[in-house]
């Protein structure tokens, strides 16, 4: 099941069109519908197409997660919270500076299970910094783009419905080397640089929730891309 969110000033013309295409409201969210998957990209596209904004939320399917199917970021704790973690623990984190952060024992677990990745000396004891990383072969794809905002160096903040699809290729490239990171969104044909983030196997992710990593919110998972949702 999918949602659709809309701004509390919503107009008729959008509601019927939500409810034309199958939606029926959540009587628990104000502003949200439901849809059905195989009706939600109709919805979808009617409202861009006419210049509304909106988010999208769909849960991908629970069998991916944990496996080599499965593809996520990971909401990382801040280099701060560490002061508060035991020590013996495998840690992971977001560096003050910037960087991502390991201790030897996470290093030690994830080892067997990616490939490509380099680490260096970080000036807090016992930690390593994230140095080298492939990169995903292809662009995360969106299905809609409200709007885009230039940041230096090139790269852009994308406002899109909140659907974020990752393709086969790239989700095969996760299950070989356990990491990458993406540098691009794809809309339609055009490409947009991005901030590099880091994405995660899901198998990868197993491996580091079965050993008690903390992170400050779940992993986020991406969709996988179909014959339906490629563009």
């Amino acid at each position: 099941m999918c949602t659709i969110s809309m701004p509390p000033e919503v107009d008729r013309t959008a509601r019927q069109t939500l409810l034309r295409h199958g939606g029926t409201a959540d009587t628990q969210h104000a502003n949200t519908w439901k849809f059905p998957p195989d009706s939600l990209d109709a919805a979808a596209t009617e409202l861009a197409e006419n210049g509304y904004q909106f988010r999208v939320d769909c849960e991908p399917s629970p069998e991916i997660k944990g496996t080599q199917e499965g593809a996520a970021y990971l909401c990382l704790i801040s280099e701060d919270v560490l002061d508060d973690l035991d020590p013996a623990g495998p840690q992971l984190a977001y560096a003050d500076d910037g960087n991502i952060l390991a201790n030897s024992e996470l290093i030690s677990i994830i080892e067997p299970a990616v490939d490509g990745i380099r680490w260096s000396r970080h000036t807090r004891d016992d930690f390593w910094r994230l140095s080298q990383a492939h990169t995903i072969p292809e662009p995360i794809k969106i299905r809609t783009l409200f709007r885009k905002w230039p940041r230096p160096g090139g790269s852009w903040v994308i406002s899109h419905d909140g659907r974020e699809f990752i393709t086969k290729p790239s989700i095969q490239f996760l299950a070989r080397h356990g990491a990458g990171w993406t540098t691009e969104y794809q809309y339609r044909e055009q490409t947009y640089k991005r901030p590099p983030l880091l994405l995660w196997g899901g198998h990868v992710i197993s491996i580091l929730e079965s050993h008690g990593v903390q992170f400050a919110d779940a992993p986020v998972y991406y969709l996988k891309e179909t014959t339906e949702t490629s563009s």
